[in-house]
């Protein structure tokens, strides 16, 4: 790893794909025609860059340097890491990260796949497809296109979801906001659900829990289809 910055040109569209070990990824997009690794760039033969735009680093074995990238707007970016905390700001395209514990912070993206073991997975803003997975760390997204969350035992909470809606849980509460622009389904065993619609919005509701009474205060209809199902877990389709 060097602390020295390396420049590399791009014609296009830019693809970043990232290997690493523990160290911390932060990559910033803006309006520029480079990829600028301002620290912890591997040695030259560990970074491939080819006509096309695409760029691929791969950090030597046991590295754990921080990395810290500055790429175009709009560029797609691959991650690949076993403890290292990532970060992505500014507008981003298709993004793909993989960690086993470290957390995932993204500011904005086209479409998103995260997934992570015990890790946190926070997200600003995904214009279209987000799909997280992770096992006990928590997953939050500020507004999403369609969505689809799967965890164990982590909180699960989605501010404004504008297209279908699937999650998966075993014991995290789950917390959504959807515009009533696509069905919802939530299935968990012990976590309380919570949805909220726009009062426009009439939903047709099944929900079903063994030991609850579910609640639903919204006026029903057909704009959109919620179905939860719950073992034990308090449900609750509210107006707001």
């Amino acid at each position: 790893m060097s602390d020295q910055p390396v420049i590399l040109p791009v014609a296009g569209p830019a693809e970043l794909r990232l290997a690493t070990t523990s160290g911390r990824v932060t990559i910033t997009a803006e309006e520029r025609a480079d990829v600028l690794i301002e620290s912890g760039a591997p040695s030259r033969e560990r970074i491939d860059a080819d006509a096309t735009g695409r760029i691929t680093l791969r950090s030597a074995r046991g590295g754990s340097a921080n990395l810290e990238i500055r790429c175009p707007a709009g560029t797609d970016v691959a991650v690949g890491t076993v403890s290292g905390t990532v970060e992505l700001h500014g507008p981003l395209g298709e993004v793909r990260i993989t960690t086993v514990s470290g957390s995932i912070a993204v500011e904005g993206a086209e479409a998103l796949d995260a997934r992570s073991i015990s890790g946190s997975i926070e997200v600003d803003r995904c214009a279209g497809r987000c799909r997280l997975q992770t096992k006990s760390g928590r997953a939050t997204i500020g507004s999403a296109g369609d969505t689809a969350v799967s965890t164990v035992s982590g909180r699960v909470r989605l501010d404004r979801g504008t297209g279908k809606i699937r999650v998966q849980s075993a014991s995290g509460s789950v917390e959504l906001g959807t515009q009533g622009k696509g069905d919802v389904a939530v299935q968990t065993l012990s976590g309380s659900v919570r949805v909220e619609v726009p009062p426009e919005v009439r939903p047709s509701a099944r929900l079903r829990s063994l030991s609850g009474r579910p609640r639903c205060d919204c006026e029903l209809g057909n704009d959109c289809e919620i179905a939860v199902q719950s073992l034990s877990g308090r449900i609750e389709v509210v107006c707001a």
